[in-house]
């Protein structure tokens, strides 16, 4: 049996958006909603050395989800 591949924006580019800017970890709760699906990268540190983020989204597709 084999694992599910879910698409990331590397393999779906046309699948996500990218939000603007990036984030902090304590953030995420302001991006974030049940309405999507989301795919978080490392996206370096803040001059304070605060870890930062960047945000892909896109829609649900279930029908996908439970066809792979």
């Amino acid at each position: 049996m084999t694992e599910p591949t879910w698409p990331t924006p590397a393999t779906r580019p046309d699948a996500f958006e990218r939000l603007p800017g990036l984030y902090r970890r304590w953030e995420m709760q302001q991006v974030l909603d049940a309405r999507h699906d989301f795919h978080i990268e490392e996206a370096g540190t803040a001059t304070d050395g605060t870890q930062l983020f960047a945000v892909y989204r896109r829609r649900h597709n279930h029908e996908e989800a439970s066809n792979e």
